[in-house]
């Protein structure tokens, strides 16, 4: 019988990516007593909560429980005491994009929502638990515009991008703001700095799961999901990337230049790493 569900819808750039990773990779070794529901098991929910962070219209909240509701009847539960959620979507949009949202102004909302369907679907003494993924604004702001740049979302450079964004950095106010909406659900708000484990960003869910140490090998913290290349200049390569979203019409053909310019400096790096090792 389902005993806990633990929900980790967050946020963006706080290793998300490299826990969902590591889920998908052990789904084996967690079942039957843990299930894992990642975006893409949910895809219309996560849709759903997006939509609602950025037009705020009841409708797309109605339609968010509904899909997770729907979602949940699907699930084959025998044999499993836990249910592990993973997904940034569940708390809106992804922020920066100048057309987009720029916070997680609607998660309090969302996490509501969510929490009130979870209690619907396996009763109102299942345990469930949040657990929201944090960084320091800065390292934050600096990843995300990354990554808004490589999408060809942002053509702005990073000092640009930094000064309209950083009154919505603080992403501790803002899981605070969630746990209040959810009270007296426990959320666990955990930086990502202080993830030095050998899971990496996995290992405070495992910790949450009470996952035995002596399984956790196949939970050793995977090469980074999203990296750049090593020895090179990142913000100087992200506002490259920005000019080329600037200069070059359409999405796609500047997504072939940056693929093309990504894979010269990977090229570069490989060789240089070969050499140094011919040396050593």
């Amino acid at each position: 019988m389902l005993q806990r569900v633990i929900v980790h819808p967050g946020f963006h750039k706080t290793g998300t990516s490299s826990v969902q990773r590591a889920l998908r990779a052990g789904r084996t070794d967690l079942a039957p007593l843990w299930q894992i529901g990642l975006e893409e098991d949910f895809p219309d929910a996560a849709a759903a909560a997006r939509a609602y962070s950025l037009r705020r219209d009841p409708l797309d909240l109605g339609l968010f429980q509904q899909a997770l509701a729907d979602w949940i009847e699907t699930l084959d539960l025998a044999g499993a005491e836990g249910l592990l959620l993973s997904c940034e979507s569940l708390m809106g949009e992804i922020p920066g994009p100048p057309d987009g949202a720029r916070d997680y102004s609607a998660g309090p909302d969302l996490a509501a929502a969510l929490v009130e369907v979870l209690h619907a679907g396996f009763g109102p003494d299942v345990a469930v638990t949040l657990h929201l993924s944090t960084r320091d604004g800065a390292g934050w702001l600096e990843s995300l515009h990354w990554q808004l740049v490589r999408g060809g979302l942002v053509d702005e450079r990073f000092g640009a991008f930094a000064r309209r964004m950083r009154g919505h950095a603080d992403l501790a106010v803002q899981a605070r703001a969630i746990a209040a909406a959810v009270a007296p659900v426990p959320v666990q708000i955990a930086p990502l700095a202080e993830m030095t484990g050998p899971e990496g960003p996995l290992g405070p869910l495992l910790d949450l799961m009470g996952w035995p140490a002596a399984r956790r090998q196949a939970f050793q913290a995977l090469p980074r999901v999203n990296a750049r290349p090593p020895h090179v200049d990142r913000l100087h390569l992200a506002n490259r990337f920005a000019r080329i979203n600037r200069r070059v019409e359409g999405r796609e053909a500047a997504k072939a230049v940056k693929q093309r310019m990504m894979a010269r400096i990977w090229a570069r790096a490989r060789r240089t790493r070969a050499q140094n090792e011919e040396q050593t």
